[in-house]
C-alpha cells in the first residue's frame, strides 16, 4: 500500500474519446483492500457501455486475484448495504445500495494491473480452483441465480437459447445438478461448445423451462414458443433494447421470470458456488475463453470480443 501522502497510479481500462485505452489512474483507497488483478473477462456490457462513450470509470466486473497477503479471490461486483431486508434475506442483487454501486459499472473495476474493493466483495477462492480461470466464477454465478429463479430441477425437459458466456455456462450449471439440457443458437460453432459441456441440439418444443441468455426480442419469441403450456421462461439476458410479448405467453399462461446478477440460494452465496462448479467443470474454461491478450492489448480485445467474424466467446485480459 502507497506510504500516506503519496499517490500511486493504476493502469486501467477505460473508454475514452479515443476509444478502449489503457490509461493511468488513481483508485480510490478509503476503506478498500487491494486485489492484484490475476485475469478479468470483457462482457457484453462491457461493450455495451463503451459504444455509450467516454467515461470515468474503469471497466471490468469479471475478474479475480490475490490479496496483499497472497489469498486468491474473486471480486463480488455489486456493494451491497447489508442491512436492507433485502440483504437480510440474502437478495443483495435487489438492494437499493447495490443498484449504483458495482465495480466495472459505477465504481472503478478489475480491466486493471490493481482493483481496490470493500473487504466484503473480496470472496476467497477454494484452493482447487485455479486462479487463472476464477474470473469465469462471475457469469457462472449469473447463470446459477437464472437456474435458481426458474426452478430448474432434476427431471425437467429443459432448453437453453443463445450459446455465448452466460448461455454456455447455463448449460454447465444445469448439467451439474444432473438436468437434461437442449441448446439452441444462430452459430454452429456455439451449438458445438454446448455440445462439448453435455448439451443436445434443441428438438421440437413442449420445455418445462426455457432460459433466455440472449436477451433479444428473436429469442424472447422463441423462448415463449418453445415452453409448454404452463411452463416457465427465465431470462438470464440483460435486455438493452425494449422487448415485447404476444398473446401467445398468457395463451400457455407461461410464467415469465427474469433474473439479475445474483445472492444467495438456500443460504448459500451463488458466487462462492459458482467457484465450487469450476473446480467441479475442468472443461468450461477452455470451453469458453477463446482469447487471451495482455492488459495493454485492451483496444484489440475490446475489438475483437465484439467482431461477429472473429467468433469470440470469452476474450480475457491479463495484467
Amino acid at each position: 500500500m502507497a506510504p500516506s501522502g503519496t499517490s500511486v497510479l493504476v493502469r486501467g481500462v477505460r473508454s475514452t474519446a479515443d476509444g478502449i485505452r489503457v490509461v493511468p489512474t488513481e483508485p480510490d483507497r478509503n476503506g478498500t483492500v487491494r486485489v492484484t488483478v490475476a485475469s478479468s473477462g470483457i462482457c457484453g456490457s462491457d461493450l455495451h457501455l463503451a459504444s455509450y462513450g467516454p467515461s470515468a470509470v474503469t471497466l471490468g466486473h469479471e475478474c479475480c486475484g490475490t490479496l496483499d497477503d497472497g489469498t486468491p479471490v474473486v471480486v463480488l461486483p455489486p456493494v451491497s448495504c447489508g442491512t436492507c431486508d433485502r440483504c437480510l434475506e440474502g437478495n443483495e442483487q435487489q438492494c437499493g445500495t447495490s443498484l449504483g454501486a458495482m465495480y466495472g459499472i459505477t465504481l472503478d473495476g478489475g480491466l486493471a494491473e490493481e482493483v481496490w474493493v470493500d473487504p466484503r466483495n473480496a470472496v476467497p477462492l477454494p484452493g482447487d480452483v485455479p486462479l487463472t480461470h476464477a474470473n469465469l466464477a462471475e457469469p457462472l454465478a449469473v447463470a446459477l441465480h437464472g437456474i435458481h429463479r426458474a426452478g430448474v430441477t432434476e427431471g425437467m425437459r429443459v432448453l437453453v437459447i443463445g450459446a455465448g458466456p452466460i448461455g454456455l455456462c447455463t448449460i454447465a450449471a444445469a448439467r451439474d445438478l444432473g438436468v437434461e439440457v437442449d441448446v439452441a443458437a444462430h452459430r454452429a460453432s456455439r451449438i458445438e461448445a454446448g455440445e462439448r459441456l453435455g448439451a443436445r441440439v434443441a428438438a421440437g418444443g413442449g420445455y418445462d423451462v426455457v432460459l433466455d441468455a440472449a436477451g433479444t426480442q428473436t429469442s424472447v419469441n422463441a423462448a415463449v414458443d418453445a415452453a409448454r403450456p404452463g411452463g416457465t421462461v427465465g431470462f438470464l439476458g440483460n435486455f438493452w433494447e425494449p422487448v415485447t410479448v404476444g398473446l401467445g405467453f398468457q395463451m400457455k399462461e407461461v410464467a415469465l421470470v427474469p433474473a439479475f446478477t445474483y445472492g444467495h440460494h438456500h443460504g448459500t452465496s451463488e458466487l462462492e458456488e459458482a467457484a465450487r462448479l469450476l473446480a467441479r467443470t475442468p472443461d468450461l474454461y477452455d470451453t469458453i475463453v477463446t482469447h487471451h491478450f495482455p492488459l495493454e492489448e485492451a483496444a484489440e480485445a475490446f475489438r475483437t470480443a465484439g467482431d461477429r467474424d472473429a467468433d469470440a466467446i470469452k476474450v480475457v485480459l491479463h495484467p
